[in-house]
């Protein structure tokens, strides 16, 4: 499993991930991307495209970053997931938990979207 971190300019950390996010992968990225991800206190983005498999260990891995970040009043949303990937989303209704979207775009609207509703 490979991760790489881009600290954008704005209020978004952007996270690529590829490989399997089974429970080798997520152990060998576990660390890295919750310091990646939580610990700056921003809302993060993570790319899946390259992700070619995800099992109940990767799905920990997610949940457990969105439900930290949501503590510090930030969001994460995944975007990008192959057809195998959001198959295992929607059998497990993960989108219930954390925003998924179909690009980059789409999700940095979404975190938009959320701090818009956050001003008000």
């Amino acid at each position: 499993m490979m991760i790489n971190v881009t600290q954008t300019s704005g209020p978004v950390t952007r996270v690529v991930l590829a490989g399997r996010l089974d429970a080798p992968g997520a152990d060998a990225i576990d660390l890295q991307f919750t310091a990646a991800v939580v610990t700056p206190q921003r809302h993060a983005v993570v790319d899946l495209s390259q992700v070619e498999f995800i099992a109940s260990m990767g799905l920990r891995l997610l949940i457990s970053a969105a439900r930290a970040l949501h503590l510090k009043g930030c969001r994460l949303v995944l975007f990008g997931a192959s057809e195998l990937v959001q198959g295992v989303f929607d059998d497990t209704a993960l989108d219930q938990i954390i925003p998924i979207v179909a690009t980059e775009a789409d999700a940095l609207a979404a975190i938009a979207a959320i701090d818009g509703e956050s001003a008000r």
